[in-house]
């Protein structure tokens, strides 16, 4: 490639990149601003604010506060998928003590927790936010529902539920003991979604007889 060539194409990739630094850039904005004002008293302005970025830069990037807030939890839901996924291939044994930590970072960090709750609680309030929402996690359910096929499989055996009835318990313990331990800390040792699990899954055994 020659040089005049090559100008347009490392501006082209600079460009790029400034693009996704503001994108993370606004995610992070949105995720502080969400947490501290509530979804109903977050603005635009001041996501905007917080990012160091116009109004406008804000709607280039998200077309709604809305869909900055959904941003957001797609986000989290996909870092924690591949976290989920590259820890099962070690074994579930050593995936237990990966997600007792980060159940345990998600009620005790301010942000994360406050942002769950938030996201429930302004779609039973919003009809189509909550459609959107049911979307979202009808997606992470999915995953989840491949990560407990997976660990069936492994182990050789049937479950009493199917795999998707089975996520969805784990999914709703997971998400109710972050509310239990936000509430009291005390109540939910930082090991108790584990045992609980491994308790759990070993009570829906059905193991497959010999060919």
């Amino acid at each position: 490639m020659s040089a005049p060539e090559a100008e347009p194409s490392r501006r082209a990739g600079s460009r790029a990149e400034a693009k996704a630094r503001t994108h993370e850039n606004l995610l992070d904005a949105g995720l502080a601003v969400f947490a501290d004002r509530g979804y109903g008293a977050a603005s635009v302005e001041e996501i905007a604010r917080r990012a160091g970025v116009s109004v406008g830069s804000v709607y280039a990037h998200f077309t709604s506060k809305e869909k900055l807030f959904l941003a957001l939890l797609e986000r989290r839901a996909d870092r924690e998928t591949a976290l989920a996924q590259t820890e099962l291939a070690a074994g579930f044994d050593a995936l237990l003590p990966a997600l007792d930590r980060r159940l345990c970072e998600e009620a005790d960090a301010d942000h994360l927790a406050l942002l769950g709750a938030e996201a429930w609680l302004y779609a039973v309030r919003s009809p189509e936010f909550g459609k959107e929402l049911a979307e979202h996690q009808a997606r992470v359910q999915q995953v989840v529902t491949g990560l407990v096929a997976a660990e069936r499989e492994r182990r050789g055996v049937r479950w009493s539920l199917d795999d998707a009835e089975v996520a969805a318990v784990v999914s709703a313990l997971h998400q109710g003991l972050v509310q239990q331990r936000r509430l009291r800390r005390g109540s939910v040792p930082d090991d108790l979604f584990g045992r609980t699990l491994t308790a759990l899954l070993r009570g829906l055994e059905d193991r497959i007889p010999p060919a």
